[in-house]
């Protein structure tokens, strides 16, 4: 619980459910399409830093320390945004937002996890990290509700107030270690008496060669794509409010898809949760890429994309369990995670230059999203197979 009021704060409400600002950054501003990917920029280099010198934060920081800071420093860059009068100081909270969330989501919560969890890790992880999806349950609307009847500095307060509040709760509930509280790290069935051993070996030059170029493109579905949807279904002409219920679609079927992604790889397999998951990813941003204004088409391609980012979440941490031992895998994890936000940096104006140069549209950004998706997956089974793992159930 306290992992997931976390993540909530420092992805859900920062991240996740941000796109619902962006559309009045541009119209109360008049900032252009670029300049506004360019606040996601400057929100994905420092959360690339941040992540970079998180080895180094957490040797000085203990996790539930760490973790804090971190969520105080996202409420600091939104309270920023609230009293924001020019582009500078935007940029400045912009940045103040990645590098909280660059230390404060999934590379302390997998460690955490990890010490928590014997048995289940992936189904943990998916439950904990599900929570992203109730910011944008019900949240965008009254977000939207809000800014349009005082202001989008009211929008901004509201969100610092809410952060710094469940940031507070969740240091309550923290603890570094479960014998911190007298008990002992869960499991069942004969793995409670003996840890289970990862099954793979570590990657190998050859295996980093071919993953490292899919970590970049996993960050450009996952972060840029989802920051996007807003300004993308505005540019097709939905109102603010549809698009704040399609937001609000997408959060439930990430929330429930990374649940139900964490059931099936514990059951069937990776191998097989990578398909399933992949496919529907697919099929989401094929839905999204249409030229077609249709309100039940784009709820229905909201529920499909959110469904599908449980694999390009949940699973980014699941792999490294799976491609590392036991002595490697914070290592692993945060190797992964790095990847994951160079591409967002990497790609995170991509989506307004592209828009600024085809009329306002987004659907060429979308288009490319599609192509790496289906990248990532096969190049993801390609590994798999490679490694023999999660091809039978376990």
């Amino acid at each position: 619980m306290g992992c997931a009021l976390l993540l909530f704060c420092t992805s859900g409400l920062a991240v996740n459910a941000f796109t619902v600002y962006q559309p009045y950054i541009l119209k109360v501003n008049g900032f252009t399409n670029a300049q506004s990917s360019t606040l996601i920029t400057i929100r994905s280099l420092f959360t690339f830093l941040s992540m970079l010198s998180a080895g180094l934060y957490y040797r000085h920081f203990s996790l539930r320390a760490g973790m804090t800071i971190a969520g105080m420093t996202v409420a600091l860059g939104f309270l920023t945004f609230a009293l924001a009068g020019n582009y500078a100081v935007y940029c400045a909270a912009a940045a103040l937002v990645g590098l909280g969330y660059g230390v404060g989501t999934m590379i302390p919560i997998a460690i955490l996890l990890d010490r928590w969890f014997l048995t289940d890790r992936t189904l943990a992880l998916g439950a904990c990290s599900a929570v992203t999806g109730l910011s944008t349950l019900g949240i965008p609307s009254m977000l939207t509700a809000l800014i349009e009847e005082y202001s989008l500095r009211a929008g901004f307060l509201v969100g610092s107030a809410a952060i710094a509040l469940l940031t507070l709760v969740s240091w309550a509930l923290l603890r570094n270690k479960p014998a911190e509280l007298g008990l002992a790290p869960y499991a069942h069935g004969e793995a409670a008496a003996v840890r289970r051993r990862r099954g793979g070996a570590d990657l190998t030059k050859g295996d980093w060669a071919v993953l490292a170029p899919t970590l970049l493109l996993i960050g450009a579905v996952t972060s840029v794509g989802y920051s996007h949807l807003t300004v993308h279904m505005s540019a097709m002409g939905y109102s603010p409010h549809v698009a704040a219920f399609g937001i609000t679609v997408s959060g439930i079927a990430l929330m429930l898809g990374k649940i139900a992604f964490g059931w099936v790889s514990e059951r069937a397999g990776m191998y097989a949760g990578n398909w399933i998951f992949g496919l529907i990813l697919v099929a989401g941003l094929v839905l999204l890429c249409l030229p077609v204004k249709n309100s039940a088409l784009l709820y229905l391609a909201m529920a499909a994309y959110g469904v599908g980012l449980s694999l390009t979440t949940v699973g980014l941490t699941a792999w490294a369990g799976d491609w590392s031992t036991e002595e490697r895998y914070d290592s692993t994890v945060g190797r992964f995670q790095i990847g994951y936000s160079g591409g967002g940096l990497l790609f995170s104006s991509l989506p307004g230059i592209l828009a600024d140069r085809s009329g306002g549209s987004y659907r060429p950004a979308y288009l490319f999203f599609l192509a790496c998706a289906v990248c990532m997956l096969l190049t993801v089974q390609f590994i798999y197979l490679r490694k023999r793992k999660g091809i039978v159930k376990p």
